[in-house]
């Protein structure tokens, strides 16, 4: 299943009536499982929705899931139905993730911490220039 880089903020999974808990599904992000997220488990139900919110950041390659499910029903196939809430705007992904958005934070007090001495600095260096012009004046 491809996703987008950014933020899963909301994971649904919804089994229509019929499947009567024989139909087993989970999702991997590469070779770890994410839903359910302990190993071995896998989601079953009948006319259920499992529905939770999340916050999984996928930032490598190759921006996929792996769905893997199996059917224990030997007289019928069964569906399901995955939805994902995805978020890769910056902002958006920084009003969801606190410690995101306090990291920009540090980083952009940082930046003004760093452009506030640059500019001590090119006045200072600008006051002492007019001082020894000054100095020199008066010899």
């Amino acid at each position: 299943m491809p996703v987008t880089e950014g933020l899963i903020y909301r994971f649904e999974l919804y089994f229509p009536p019929g499947s009567s808990g024989l139909l087993y599904v989970c999702v991997e992000d590469g070779d770890h499982r994410i839903y359910p997220s302990e190993p071995g488990e896998w989601f079953f139900g009948d006319n259920t929705l499992i529905a939770f919110d999340d916050r999984l950041f996928i930032t490598s390659e190759p921006h996929e899931l792996f769905i893997y499910s199996y059917n224990l029903d030997t007289a019928y196939d069964h569906k399901y139905q995955i939805r994902l809430g995805e978020v890769s705007d910056p902002v958006l992904i920084q009003s969801m993730l606190p410690s995101i958005q306090m990291g920009s934070f540090t980083e952009d007090v940082a930046g003004l911490v760093a452009s506030q001495d640059q500019s001590r600095a090119a006045l200072r260096a600008q006051a002492i220039a007019i001082a020894d012009e000054l100095e020199e004046d008066q010899e």
